[in-house]
């Protein structure tokens, strides 16, 4: 669930596009951080794929589980990023990280 559902109940616009990220995306922070995001790729697609598509999805996923919604983009700006071969902005660290710490006593 999106941060701002589980703090105040209420459903924004862009917390579908939250979901959708943490849906692709539970562990490619870390390896995001750590110049390893084709490890994401299930090794049994082999080079069927194309590995800047892979990456470019593995990048807007992360831009969609931004802790704060104004950060996140619109369901149908995901659609052109995926579409196309336009500049990323760089992503923070995902909102559910953050969160996780926090529970766990980590910050």
């Amino acid at each position: 669930m999106a941060p701002e559902y589980t703090i105040s109940g209420l459903f924004f616009i862009k917390s579908d596009v939250y979901s959708f990220g943490v849906l692709l995306l539970e562990i490619a922070w870390r390896l995001w951080k750590e110049d390893t995001p084709m490890k994401l790729v299930d090794a049994s697609l082999g080079d069927s794929f194309n590995i800047s598509e892979a990456l470019r999805c593995i990048h807007v996923g992360l831009l969609c589980v931004q802790l704060h919604p104004d950060n996140r983009p619109h369901m149908a700006y995901v659609i052109f990023m995926l579409s196309g071969e336009n500049i990323l902005r760089e992503p923070k660290e995902p909102g559910f990280l953050v969160a996780r710490m926090k529970t766990a006593g980590e910050c």
